[in-house]
């Protein structure tokens, strides 16, 4: 039997958190190089103003698992993101401080160094900045910064080792507490999997119907063009036709009505073991979001341009699974921790950006005030090219492949680019 409805594959698929499914030539997601590019890198990135040190990390596992962290000490970060759950609590939402249902899943911490952005809609730019945000939030953790910090401080063993850890600034702050729980989750990973090893040139590793699902995945349902590279994540955002829907996601945090009902596509790693699906969890089953996608797929002007029409038989759909459950861990992580600090790209003088991959080429420029900078979307999906700055702000709203988008800094300085809707396209400007 064939799924009728255009949209049917797409969204079961989707139903991960947020795969779009388009119609790509094979040969773009094929060829001999297709195994670099599921491969697992050899390094953790970290930034360059926290880097990595394993007392650390160490500090930031106490910190993790310490239950001053709430302000009622009734609750870790440990609590909500359980490691025995893959770092997430296996509720369909969350669960507050005060016993009440939040409106979004607990997301997994594994790989989230990877990560470009954080939280289903986006909201902190990296690991540091997202730390204090379950912590103050009155529903989830309800401990405003400076009390968490007067509490710490009130403890000499913590203070002892605060000191240790950073000796340049050795008096407890939210930005050391910060520092310490971001170097932490860096370390979190995900297991290996037999799709690893297959990837890794064990062509046994994955069984006859996992290996036509992979052949799917990244040929005729292309569910690449979003679950791409080894994370099997583009860290973008999509509106996926659920319905209700009133949580905006992206939309609301770039206020851009265009972005509306985004959320953030999660990892694959592990996603037979990661029910209820969806960022409110409304799915408990694959069954359930079959359905979905099949009869309940809402059409409004938000749903994500990237969705074309695909029709898999059910033989190819259950091939399809057979892939994404070889994506499950069943061994540990391989390989030790080594760490790389993240180097700015090197500035190129031009005023003509290309966007192709979820990538801007070049990604740092430099320009002379008064000279628009132009960006080409030669890509096959859409953009939202945007400048979010207190001195200087530009949102282009949706850019369609073809068109060129310029921008006029109106003033000297650095500044970042990114896409809203593909945050992993970020590109430094320096405006003389």
């Amino acid at each position: 039997m064939q799924f009728q409805s255009w949209r049917a594959v797409a969204g079961f698929l989707l139903g991960f958190g947020a795969l779009a499914v388009p119609m790509l030539a094979p040969a773009q997601t094929g060829g001999a190089d297709w195994r670099a590019a599921f491969r697992r890198p050899a390094e953790i990135p970290v930034p360059a103003d926290n880097p990595y040190s394993q007392a650390k990390a160490l500090l930031g596992e106490r910190l993790f698992n310490d239950i001053r962290l709430s302000g009622d000490d009734s609750r870790s970060c440990a609590t909500c993101h359980v490691p025995a759950q893959l770092w997430q609590d296996g509720r369909k939402t969350g669960l507050g401080i005060h016993g009440d249902a939040l409106p979004r899943r607990t997301p997994g911490l594994a790989d989230t160094a990877f990560a470009k952005v954080q939280f289903w809609d986006g909201r902190a730019a990296t690991l540091e900045a997202q730390a204090f945000g379950p912590i103050e939030n009155p529903n989830e953790m309800n401990m405003p910064r400076a009390g968490l910090v007067e509490k710490l401080r009130a403890s000499r063993p913590l203070v002892n080792e605060f000191a240790k850890v950073f000796p340049d600034r050795p008096q407890i702050t939210d930005e050391t507490v910060a520092a310490a729980l971001a170097t932490f989750e860096r370390t979190l990973r995900s297991g290996e999997s037999p799709f690893d090893r297959y990837v890794g040139g064990d062509d046994a590793a994955l069984s006859p119907d996992a290996r036509r699902g992979f052949e799917l995945f990244r040929g005729k349902a292309n569910c690449v063009t979003c679950h791409s590279g080894w994370r099997l994540t583009d860290d973008g955002f999509h509106d996926i036709g659920l319905s209700p829907m009133q949580d905006r996601g992206r939309g609301a945090i770039l206020n851009d009505p265009h972005l509306d009902f985004a959320m953030k596509t999660p990892s694959l790693r592990d996603v037979a073991r990661r029910a209820p699906y969806m960022h409110d969890g409304r799915f408990a089953t694959l069954a359930e979001v079959v359905r979905h996608y099949r009869q309940e797929v809402k059409f409004r002007p938000t749903l994500s341009a990237e969705i074309k029409t695909i029709d898999l038989t059910d033989a190819e759909t259950a091939d399809l699974i057979a892939f994404l459950n070889a994506l499950t861990s069943d061994r540990p992580a391989p390989g030790p921790m080594t760490f790389s600090t993240d180097k700015p790209p090197q500035r190129i003088a031009t005023t003509d950006i290309y966007q192709k991959g979820r990538r801007f080429a070049p990604e740092a420029v430099v320009f002379d005030k008064g000279k628009p900078i132009d960006f080409h979307n030669d890509d096959d999906r859409v953009h939202n090219i945007r400048v979010d700055d207190p001195r200087f702000t530009f949102n282009s709203g949706l850019q369609k492949p073809g068109e060129t988008v310029a921008i006029d800094f109106p003033l000297a300085g650095t500044f970042e680019v990114i896409c809203g809707i593909h945050p992993s396209m970020r590109l430094s400007a320096e405006v003389r």
